[in-house]
């Protein structure tokens, strides 16, 4: 019985939602994006990776079953269409994706892109790429996770807030007005942001599935944080408060060994900046 591996490299599905995340992060921060042009490349009308993408989105979106034997069924008709596609353009084409998006970005970088369906789309890459008889005890966990995933009718559905309901039920208008709203409130609850905090809230907000690029601006302001915590430390003549800081500096936390920025991590962030504004305020 074959030990079975999943890679990331092999897998367009994964590789499709890495290039969309990508995009959106760079859209929103208005950076000039290349991603839609690979994007339009290898997934255009016609190519066969596009041709690969529909069978994964069969699994993931389509159909509902009342029956694990039904879904199972439907999932053996998808391998079935799956094999046969050409399987060595789909090789080259992938190879070729995989090599652009190296030229363009750091791979291992994007890479680390959070995505949520994750294990759902590692288990329809297990199906298509393996037998049956190579491992047929994982593959029917393969299978059990895609069919629990979306297409079993009596699976339990997570109950939407009735207040989100109501407005995704109001015309195109009325739901811009209410989002303008919610923006203009949002701005005079936070009006007394100072800029570095805007700052990194807007890095937080644009780059939430760019791990990598949120840590990079992180990266860049710990040290000013701590070169601003120092100088402000050595105009305390109180020894107590004065120890206090500079513990506070050397808690700042080591980006590079975090996996992911979390919602706390930039909370705590906000506050150092508060703390040095407050400081530089009893020194002036």
């Amino acid at each position: 019985m074959k030990k079975l591996k999943h890679s990331k490299y092999k897998n367009t599905g994964i590789l499709f939602e890495m290039l969309v995340r990508k995009l959106t992060s760079e859209t929103l921060s208005s950076d000039k994006s290349v991603t839609i042009d690979i994007i339009k490349k290898y997934f255009g009308k016609n190519t066969e990776l596009s041709q690969e993408l529909n069978l994964y989105n069969s699994l993931l979106k389509e159909s509902k079953f009342k029956t694990e034997a039904s879904a199972y069924e439907y999932i053996r008709m998808i391998k079935s269409a799956h094999s046969k596609l050409n399987q060595n353009s789909l090789r080259r084409q992938r190879y070729n994706l995989v090599k652009e998006i190296s030229e363009k970005f750091k791979f291992d970088d994007i890479s680390k892109i959070h995505i949520n369906n994750y294990k759902v789309l590692a288990s329809i890459n297990m199906i298509f790429e393996h037998e049956e008889s190579d491992n047929p005890m994982k593959l029917m966990e393969c299978k059990r996770a895609i069919a629990s995933n979306s297409m079993l009718t009596n699976v339990n559905k997570t109950i939407k807030d009735p207040v989100i309901e109501r407005f995704e039920s109001q015309p195109k208008d009325i739901r811009l007005l209410t989002y303008k709203l919610l923006i203009d409130k949002f701005n005079d609850k936070y009006s007394g942001l100072s800029e570095d905090q805007k700052r990194l809230l807007n890095k937080y907000v644009t780059n939430v599935n760019d791990t990598t690029a949120l840590k990079e601006y992180i990266q860049t302001i710990i040290p000013s944080i701590k070169k601003q915590l120092f100088t402000e430390s050595n105009r305390i003549d109180d020894a107590v408060v004065k120890i206090k800081v500079q513990k506070l500096s050397e808690m700042l936390c080591n980006v590079e060994n975090l996996k992911t920025i979390k919602e706390s991590h930039v909370l705590s962030l906000l506050r150092y900046f508060d703390l040095v504004k407050e400081l530089k305020g009893v020194h002036e």
